[in-house]
């Protein structure tokens, strides 16, 4: 069974992206059609809570975007942390270096 914490952070891009499509006046099944996949499988991926990062990526190329990465903890944390050498050791929402 999936964490439904988890499940939910996983499955936030790909609502952003369908919002971020909807906004430029592309539907569900357009956006899908432009990354190559199936409308069927993104809407089942949108019901079930899981999706293949291959397809979050194709998605979000059809938008003409890329997929990034940003640290937890607040970007002073991490920079602190960074200069002491103790990046890997901050605890999630701990701002103490």
């Amino acid at each position: 069974m999936f964490d439904k914490e988890l499940n939910k952070r996983e499955i936030s891009p790909l609502l952003e992206l369908l919002s971020i499509a909807k906004q430029r006046g592309m539907d569900q099944r357009e956006l899908a059609a432009r990354a190559g996949l199936s409308a069927v499988g993104v809407s089942k991926a949108k019901s079930r809570g899981d999706l293949r990062v291959s397809s979050l990526e194709a998605l979000a190329n059809a938008l003409g975007l890329t997929i990034g990465f940003r640290p937890l903890q607040p970007r002073e944390s991490a920079i602190d942390a960074i200069r002491q050498g103790q990046f890997f050791a901050l605890q999630d929402g701990d701002d103490s270096p």
